[in-house]
Formats: structure tokens, C-alpha cells, sequence
């Protein structure tokens, strides 16, 4: 995959720069190592990605019929709805430094989350109206959920800027998607737990969503 890191883990990324900077120039040692450990990394995640294709291949033809495939990601995904066209449009802001960021807006969602073999290990409860919906920044949910959420590239004053996302606008307001990802752009080694300390998802898991967006605006 040409495009290993297209928005894998963007925002951790993000804050790896930040922590850079604050080194020494002079640390050339560090710098090394760092590069060791980022180049074994990405060997991990090629791996994985390669391994688990064809799973998910299998799985998005008998589960989701008319799913397409995203080829930098390996993330299987189908619009079942597009919602409505331009009601969020403010995927690019002025940078804290200069330049251009990636907003981070609000999303309200309704979903489902679930391990390949169809156990749910989490969704949103349409029968409790104090569950009924929830609401994430992008950027502190998985990465496979914002590169759903944005879209592939943006046109902003002339300009075109690729971002990355699987769709050609970004969700929209009433838009449904489903989608399976692979592992590292889910928890990756993490294994995630219950309250109770059992274990919801493996680490290693590719995982199942579908995810109605109910409503998407800026965070304040």
C-alpha cells in the first residue's frame, strides 16, 4: 500500500512532532532510535494490513453487499446514505501557526460496533433517551473513524488539499455508513475491556461499524 500512512494515527502523529521539537538537535542518537522504531512499526503494520485483507475481503462481500474497497486503507465501506450535501463544509481551519489544520468538529452519532464474528461490543441504545445518541470530537476517536468522517480532499480559495477520507464531501448530517477496518486503524494492540475487567475487543481486531451521523458542527 502506497499510502501506509494516509491518516493512520494523524493525530498521534501530530503530537509526536510537538514532543520532537522539544529535543536536543545535537541528540542524533535519539533521533536514530526513533527512526529504528518507527521503521519496525511500519513493517508490524504492513504485516497486519496484508494478513487481514482478505479477511476482510470475505467479510465485506457476505456482510455488507456493495461495499467498495479503499485501497490505501484496505477499510471496506458502503453510503447507505449520503445525508444532506453541504451541511458540513468546514473541514479545513487556520492553523495556531500559520497554514491550514484539520477542524476538529463535533459529531452526534448513532452506531454500532462489532468484533467480525458479531458479537456488539459496543452501539447506541434506541430504546434509552439518555443513550439514544453520543457525541465525539474527531480526533479522539479511532483512526478508522475519521477517515471516515473527512473527505478525500478539500478545494479551499483555488487550492486543492488532499486529506485522505473515504468519501468525495465527508459525512454529511443524515448520512449512514458501514464499514470494516483493519486493526491498526481501530485499538490496534490494544486490548479493550469492560467495566467488569472482561474482554470486549481482542488486540488485533479488525472491527465491524455501521454509523448514522446525526448531526456534525463545529466544537466550541
Amino acid at each position: 500500500m502506497n499510502n501506509l500512512l494516509k491518516l493512520l494515527f494523524f493525530f498521534a502523529l501530530v503530537m509526536v512532532g510537538v514532543t520532537s521539537c522539544s529535543k536536543s538537535d545535537d541528540n542524533q542518537d535519539w533521533r536514530d532510535e526513533q527512526r529504528r522504531l518507527d521503521s519496525i512499526n511500519n513493517a508490524r503494520i504492513e504485516a497486519l494490513l496484508k494478513e487481514q485483507a482478505p479477511v476482510l475481503k470475505a467479510f465485506a462481500e457476505e456482510h455488507i453487499p456493495g461495499a467498495v474497497l479503499d485501497d490505501s486503507t484496505g477499510i471496506w465501506f458502503k453510503v447507505h446514505t449520503s445525508g444532506t450535501v453541504g451541511s458540513y463544509t468546514r473541514w479545513l481551519v487556520p492553523g495556531a501557526t500559520g497554514g491550514l489544520s484539520l477542524s476538529r468538529p463535533t459529531v452526534e452519532v448513532k452506531y454500532t460496533g462489532k468484533l467480525l464474528n458479531g458479537d456488539t461490543f459496543d452501539q447506541t441504545s434506541p430504546d434509552d433517551p439518555e443513550d439514544n445518541t453520543r457525541s465525539f470530537p474527531l480526533g479522539s476517536v479511532i483512526p478508522a473513524w475519521d477517515i471516515a468522517f473527512y473527505p478525500k480532499e478539500i478545494r479551499l480559495n483555488g487550492e486543492d488539499y488532499k486529506i485522505g477520507g473515504l468519501t468525495e464531501k465527508g459525512l454529511q448530517k443524515g448520512a449512514i455508513i458501514e464499514f470494516v477496518a483493519p486493526s491498526p486503524y481501530c485499538y490496534d494492540r490494544s486490548t479493550r475491556k469492560d467495566k467488569d475487567g472482561n474482554i470486549t475487543i481482542p488486540a488485533d481486531s479488525p472491527l465491524h461499524f455501521k454509523i448514522e451521523v446525526v448531526d456534525i458542527k463545529d466544537t466550541k
